[in-house]
């Protein structure tokens, strides 16, 4: 597999932020619920931001590195060139299949925008963040793309 690109990089180093925000946040908040009895006000709507941010800016990546979780029923039926289609078939199924989430998360951003959606404690607006999972989800679709590419010219592991 080839070096990582200054995209992975980024995205690699973004995801360490969420992760870190939910650590400490979790931690402060259970000191200050126990020794305070006063729960940090809206952590778990800063917790569920972070998760989402995470998950979504981990997604390119473990799409890039076929890192998702993959179901072989069929592997031990498919054999020669069929063994090839299949992974091309697959690759895009999946690339597609990112693609749609992608442009339903860009819809789902305009009608935030529109609706001025926000969170209830904080206020945060739900549109920017909801426009960020659409930017990671098409990377990773554009990700997968490139992997159905390789498979088609047969220049990937046909898994």
């Amino acid at each position: 597999m080839a070096a990582s690109g200054p995209v992975e990089r980024v995205l690699g180093v973004l995801c360490a932020v969420p992760v870190a925000l939910i650590v400490v946040l979790t931690f402060a908040d259970v000191f200050a619920r126990y020794l305070f009895a006063a729960p940090i006000r809206g952590s778990l709507e800063i917790v569920e931001f972070s998760m989402a941010l995470l998950i979504f800016m981990a997604l390119p990546l473990v799409t890039r590195h076929r890192g998702h979780v993959t179901v072989s029923l069929i592997d031990n039926v498919v054999r020669g060139p069929a063994r090839r289609i299949k992974a091309v078939l697959c690759d895009a199924l999946s690339t597609v299949a990112l693609a749609l989430m992608a442009w339903r998360l860009w819809a789902q951003g305009l009608d935030d925008l529109d609706a001025g959606k926000h969170s209830i404690v904080l206020g945060w607006p739900h549109a920017p963040l909801t426009f960020a999972l659409a930017a990671c989800a098409t990377l990773a679709a554009m990700a997968m793309a490139g992997l159905a590419w390789q498979s088609l010219q047969g220049r990937e592991d046909t898994r």
